[in-house]
């Protein structure tokens, strides 16, 4: 086809981070990608700044002829245009029709959930690798939790009983990112409230270590406080449902598998603040923006503040028979700059080993690791993001705190 990779939504502020990665680098520029969008003149302004012979591409969701001549021209499309339960259906459709494989930064969890209902079963039909959710959220909870349980697997020949991920982080949300938060949790509470929204249940049923987590706790493993973590509505469903893809393939973390995630904290006062942030009703979130307290959609960090983030998951693996693996993965700006960068990733391993992917996977509407798996790692690895597996010793407390480098 004509391009590998077009970048639609390229004049969005995720959509720009996207464009100028694939500038950065003599290998990326090989690259053939398009950058897409609605406005002819804005896609020219990034194209400008950002440097380089790159192609221009305009469609319009109002005119799904021109999504499908759109989709028809690569081999992958990598979508930015949020709040994808309003934008997002469309796309994800004109890429089926014309065997488009996709990757997307969406963190919608009820949107994924009607593609599934909608679009699987005629994607794995067709042979189309439907790949959301490949930023922040979900990519390193993701293959985090992949490489976990493989450790224990393949180190321990056991099943995996349960893993938690701990995160600590810094940086900021956008008004975009923001505004798709209230909106899933104002118009869609329910599904948000479904632990096993995409799949992965039991067959004991939901136990309370499947539950979201709602309170603070200290952790005698890490000697940390913990509190809920915000995006562990989003990622622990994404694990889940790879777990469920794994075991159509007989290769499932464990059949009393649990997943859970929280966030780190230095004392228990930062984890109780941390606790009622994340109990603000979607309607108190609404009224902060209007009145300047939260930034407006189309506003984010800037570059100062993005290069000043990081990231920081301890993933902890129990294995059935009682061992402890803990993966690390480490990066930058969580919401941006490293989303750019996997999502960006993705796409490009998607367009190189298509035939690959749709031979391990069957199609459908996947999870990052099971799509993607070790060659994701390998690639991330490179471009800058830390991963590293290894067997927790039986330690005391205090030493775990240190080894653990929180």
């Amino acid at each position: 086809r004509e391009f590998e990779v077009i970048v639609w939504g390229a004049t969005g502020f995720t959509g720009q981070l996207v464009a100028e990665y694939f500038q950065q680098t003599e290998e990326r520029r090989r690259i053939r990608i398009a950058l897409a969008g609605r406005n002819r003149a804005k896609l020219d302004a990034v194209r400008k700044r950002i440097g380089g012979d790159v192609k221009i591409v305009t469609a319009s969701l109002s005119d799904p002829k021109s999504l499908r001549e759109m989709c028809r021209r690569t081999e992958v499309l990598l979508s930015t245009v949020g709040p994808f339960l309003k934008h997002g259906t469309p796309v994800v459709e004109a890429c089926i029709q014309e065997g488009t494989g996709y990757v997307d930064t969406t963190g919608e969890t009820p949107w994924v959930r009607s593609l599934i209902d909608r679009f699987d079963a005629e994607a794995k039909a067709k042979g189309v690798a439907i790949v959301p959710m490949c930023g922040f959220d979900s990519i390193p909870s993701d293959l985090g939790v992949f490489l976990t349980c493989r450790e224990i697997q393949q180190r321990h020949a056991c099943n995996t009983r349960r893993v938690e991920t701990f995160v600590a982080m810094r940086g900021k949300q956008s008004g975009g990112t923001l505004a798709t938060g209230i909106m899933m949790e104002r118009d869609h509470a329910a599904a948000m409230k479904d632990v096993f929204l995409l799949g992965g249940e039991r067959k004991t049923g939901v136990r309370g270590e499947d539950r979201d987590v709602k309170e603070v706790s200290f952790n005698k493993l890490l000697g940390k406080w913990t509190a809920p973590f915000l995006m562990a509505k989003l990622n622990t469903r994404v694990v889940r449902r790879s777990n469920l893809l794994f075991e159509r393939r007989n290769q499932g973390y464990g059949e009393l598998f649990s997943y859970q995630e929280k966030a780190l904290a230095p004392s228990e006062k930062v984890a109780k603040k941390l606790l009622r942030a994340s109990q603000v009703p979607p309607e108190v979130l609404e009224a902060l923006v209007k009145a300047g307290r939260l930034p407006k959609q189309g506003q984010g960090p800037s570059k100062e503040e993005r290069a000043k983030s990081w990231f920081k998951f301890f993933i902890v693996g129990q294995g059935e028979n009682g061992c402890r693996v803990m993966t690390k993965i480490r990066g930058g700006d969580a919401g941006y700059e490293e989303t750019a960068k996997m999502v960006s990733e993705a796409a490009i391993l998607l367009a190189s080993s298509k035939s690959e992917i749709l031979r391990s996977s069957g199609g459908g509407i996947l999870t990052p690791a099971f799509a993607f798996g070790d060659k994701l790692v390998a690639r991330l690895k490179e471009a800058g993001i830390s991963f590293g597996t290894n067997e927790m010793p039986s330690r005391s407390t205090a030493e775990m705190g240190k080894m653990s480098k929180l």
